[in-house]
């Protein structure tokens, strides 16, 4: 009576041990369990566990993690969709290769057994997923009880598996009411919070109130005598017109007051005898005269010419081959001699990042050689509207006045001015840019 009431004890202990194993062990480790830990119950070659829902192969015997698109699991499943939409749902079923169409016999030797048996693992909800067996010999009717038993205890224990919510990440706990509302406060009291407003934009040094140097008449620059950025002292040559169209103006202008001359000298001496060429007299010394005049102003045109410097200084200007053989006219501006003391700001801000600005707001000013030095400004000018740059963009004009006691920057540097503007709310400034695009396109 032991000896065949011992397999069978046996047998119950093994199935209430998998129970129980599969109700411990852990959501992650659970499919594993299913699929290798059965074999101390039931004998098979290979087992499947499929979820229903999602078509893919979750675990498979002596694989740690199957993949998705290996040969193996590519065949197996239009198997699956096939036994899925012919065999019955809930109820354990063994099948072979003749039990399958042509096009999925083909490949069948070479992937999985003789003999399948299909076992839907239940639970309260239907049947989510199925454990699929393969081996060489036929499965017995004894075989099927046990595993009926343990399907169902398999089906509870993925169910549980299921329900029990796994530790939230910090995303989903920020979902919480009391801190969604504790966020709520926090963004509210941020988005009330003043902050001063600032902008970025190019900036350049520039001297400050310099003397402009500007052609002293309509002409063609001949040549200069200094370079650029070089010092300058009072009376000194900076550059000089073309004088040939002049000295052949003066030329006809000393000639035609000779003839002047002559021709009042000889009606002079003629008047003595001739009473009637006394009366030509005034005419013709007023016409000497004016030649005379024309002779002094063309001398002072050509003295003109030559331009010199009116105070000490560095020149400012560009590259002077830009300048030579250049026709220019009257008043038009050469260069600026300036002292390389007293210098200011230049900044150019684009019209669409403007920003409320007046005299005497906080500059910092972060030169290309240097960025890591910012020099303090305040600002000193604002122009009234805007005007298109070199890169054609408009821009409004804005100067600087280095603060007392900062290191001066070198004459045409160039770099970055942070300008800080009024406090507004952090709300107002962080949707600064959009409210301006909706105002453009609502016509506000």
């Amino acid at each position: 009576m032991n000896s065949t009431a011992n397999p069978h004890l046996l047998k119950l202990t093994q199935l209430l041990q998998l129970e129980r194993r599969a109700r411990s062990a852990p959501a992650s480790e659970l499919p594993f369990v299913i699929v290798n830990e059965t074999a101390d119950l039931i004998h098979y070659r290979q087992a499947l566990l499929w979820p229903r829902g999602l078509m893919r192969l979750e675990a498979a015997s002596g694989v740690a993690n199957p993949e998705a698109n290996s040969p193996y699991a590519l065949w197996l499943a239009p198997l699956f969709k096939h036994f899925s939409a012919s065999l019955d749902g809930n109820a354990i079923t063994a099948f072979s290769a003749q039990d399958l169409p042509l096009p999925l016999v083909q490949d069948w030797q070479d992937f999985a057994p003789e003999q399948g048996l299909w076992v839907p693992l239940p639970t309260p909800l239907g049947s989510g997923f199925v454990l699929m067996l393969f081996r060489e010999t036929p499965w017995s009717a004894s075989e099927i009880q046990v595993l009926s038993y343990l399907a169902e205890a398999y089906g509870h224990a993925l169910a549980l598996s299921q329900a029990v919510a796994p530790p939230r990440p910090w995303r989903q706990r920020l979902l919480q009411k009391k801190i969604q509302l504790a966020l709520a406060i926090a963004m509210v009291v941020l988005a009330c919070l003043p902050i001063r407003q600032s902008v970025l934009a190019e900036a350049e040094v520039i001297p400050y109130q310099p003397a402009l140097v500007r052609a002293p008449l309509d002409g063609v620059v001949d040549s200069f005598f200094v370079q650029p950025n070089a010092s300058v002292t009072v009376g000194q040559a900076l550059f000089s017109l073309d004088q040939a169209q002049l000295q052949s103006r003066l030329s006809v202008a000393e000639k035609t007051r000779d003839i002047a001359e002559t021709e009042y000298l000889q009606a002079s001496q003629q008047a003595l005898q001739e009473p009637v060429i006394k009366a030509k007299l005034a005419g013709l010394k007023s016409k000497w005269e004016q030649q005379a005049a024309e002779v002094d102003y063309v001398r002072t045109l050509l003295a003109r010419c030559l331009v010199t410097a009116t105070r000490a200084g560095v020149a400012v200007f560009d590259d002077p081959n830009d300048w030579l053989g250049r026709p220019v006219s009257q008043g038009e501006k050469i260069l600026a001699v300036a002292d390389p003391e007293a210098v200011e700001l230049e900044i150019r801000l684009p019209m669409d990042d403007l920003i409320d600005l007046k005299s005497g707001d906080h500059v910092l000013f972060f030169p290309n050689v240097t960025p890591q030095h910012p020099l303090s400004a305040t600002l000193s000018y604002f122009s009234y509207r805007a005007s298109p740059s070199p890169a054609a963009v408009m821009v409004y004009r804005l100067k600087a006045r280095f603060v007392g006691g900062t290191s001066l920057p070198r004459l045409g540097y160039r770099g970055v001015a942070k300008l800080y503007g009024s406090q507004r709310p952090f709300l107002l400034w962080l949707l600064r840019k959009p409210l301006q695009t909706a105002r453009l396109w609502l016509a506000w």
